[in-house]
């Protein structure tokens, strides 16, 4: 199991571990607990943790001698990350020998984390847990508009009138609420909801969020006003930004919105695109994320020039890039542009190539070393977006052979993810659980199911682009069972639009698409 990439400076004196059964094991022998570091390699206050707290000597000596030190990357354990994250990155956490919660926070200065390891080590060990019985599941709701009007009603509710998007500072540009409206205003005509989404696209390709030097989109601001942005750049937030954008273009036949998109597109292929090679050969690839670097791009244009870039993630992410590749298609019709209508079928191709598993689904992500090239994980979001992607391909350069992986990748996704019990997927592949064959949301004692990993999740908005891609797949073959699959999906998802409000958006969107044709493909 990979962990991640070794911090800078002397934090690399720290004894990390990989989050595996040997490190919980030796902190039962021991009687020790567990320091979880969950870091990216595109966070700032990562870096600036591993420099300072993690490279100061006593942290290092109380580290190695009082606990076993695992450290994660986010990206490459996005199970970890949604479980023991504890609000923002970097994360630390104490857990005790079977992977329990004691306490976690997240970035803290030198004297700040001695004083928490402190404290954190006299803490009681938790409970341990009990599993309840099951509640009695409510009746299925019934999918009707009503849905789309409560999910869109917390988007509007959210909204920020003055410099757009959702919720105050910290401000994320939330594709989904986006799309959500755009859709509503496609089919209902009204023109509040292309204001809320037009105000936002403006402000965020007009503000600080924007690169307008060499393009691409900042992970949030700092700001109200999308100031003072955080100066990282991922590829889920381009690739996602690029599709949203294409489809502003092409909903209000606003020149500005296929600007921005080519500008998105440009910037990918400048910066993000990696060519190598892998197993199967020759290999092209859009790179995980570009690391934060506030100086740099304070830099002139004239200055950046002469300054080196800040490094990227040359990681292939199966999710991320399945997102670009359906951007990237989206962006040969809608800018006439074949070279990103081959490109994108080029990745697909590439990933469908290189990133299958003997099980038949997508790994998470595929490590380009010295060593060579490994697989790690299998992730249901890798399965939506690879999905999604699958089908754009085939409403782009027709059926063959793109609908026939889409259907073979949807029957894995219902041998291995699906939950036929409450419906709706897992977000890692179920296996049996101890003693019970048929156990079902419940992962056997593998190596690294400790904790919180023993219990499988649903996540939100992999389940909503599950269930469009369910949807997509029955309106091509014309297969009922398809869209059952995404109506049973939707069905789990419902509930879960008044405690998420606007973060909702994904099922919203989900669910505009299943109750109707779409005005606009995506």
């Amino acid at each position: 199991m990979a962990s991640a990439a070794p911090p800078a400076g002397d934090a690399g004196a720290v004894r990390w571990r990989p989050w595996d059964a040997d490190a919980f094991a030796q902190a039962r022998a021991e009687g020790k607990r567990v320091l979880l570091s969950i870091s990216a390699s595109w966070c700032h206050w990562c870096h600036v943790m591993d420099e300072e707290s993690f490279a100061h000597p006593e942290v290092i000596r109380r580290l190695n001698s009082r606990f076993i030190p695992v450290r994660v990357d986010s990206d490459q354990r996005p199970d970890v990350n949604s479980r023991y994250n504890m609000g923002g990155w970097p994360t630390v956490a104490i857990l005790d020998g079977d992977g329990e919660v004691i306490a976690g926070e997240t970035y803290l200065p030198t004297g700040p984390f001695l004083a928490w390891l402190d404290s954190a080590a006299r803490a009681e060990a938790p409970q341990p847990r009990r599993t309840a019985s099951a509640p009695q599941a409510p009746p299925p709701p019934e999918l009707d508009r009503a849905l789309v009007t409560a999910s869109s009603a917390w988007v509007e509710q959210a909204y920020d009138h003055t410099f757009g998007g959702f919720g105050r500072a910290p401000k994320f540009p939330q594709p989904w609420a986006v799309e959500l409206l755009l859709r509503l205003h496609a089919r209902t005509g009204e023109s509040k909801w292309r204001t809320m989404a037009t105000l936002t696209l403006d402000a965020m390709r007009e503000g600080e969020l924007c690169d307008l030097v060499e393009g691409g989109f900042f992970r949030y601001a700092a700001g109200d006003d999308w100031s003072a942005p955080h100066t990282e750049k991922l590829l889920e937030v381009n690739a996602q930004l690029l599709s949203l954008y294409l489809l502003a273009g092409r909903m209000t036949d606003e020149p500005s919105y296929r600007a921005t998109a080519q500008a998105i597109a440009d910037y990918l292929f400048s910066t993000l695109l990696i060519e190598g090679r892998t197993g199967a050969g020759p290999a092209a690839w859009f790179a995980g994320s570009q690391t934060a670097d506030g100086d740099y791009y304070a830099l002139s244009q004239e200055e950046r020039l002469e300054a080196d870039p800040p490094p990227i993630d040359r990681t292939l992410y199966v999710d991320r890039n399945a997102m670009a590749a359906s951007a990237l298609l989206a962006a040969g019709g809608t800018l006439r542009t074949p070279d990103c209508r081959e490109a994108g079928l080029t990745l697909l191709e590439s990933l469908w190539a290189n990133c299958r598993t003997r099980d038949g689904d997508m790994a998470h992500h595929s490590i380009d070393g010295r060593a060579g090239w490994h697989m790690t994980g299998a992730y249901l979001a890798d399965q939506a977006w690879l999905l999604a992607a699958l089908l754009d391909a085939g409403d782009t350069a027709g059926r063959d052979p793109w609908i026939d992986r889409a259907e073979h990748l949807a029957s894995v996704l219902e041998s291995r993810w699906w939950d036929d019990r409450s419906g709706g997927f897992w977000d890692r592949p179920v296996e049996p659980g101890p003693g019970d064959p048929s156990a079902r949301g419940v992962i056997g004692q593998r190596s690294e199911h400790a904790g919180l990993l023993r219990v499988q999740l649903k996540p939100l908005a992999d389940n909503a682009a599950a269930a469009i891609g369910f949807t997509r797949l029955a309106r091509q073959t014309g297969k009922g069972r398809y869209r059952l699959v995404a109506e049973r999906t939707l069905q789990m998802l419902v509930p879960l639009i008044g405690i998420y409000k606007q973060h909702a958006a994904p099922v919203g969107v989900a669910l505009e698409r299943w109750l109707e044709p779409d005005p606009v493909s995506r």
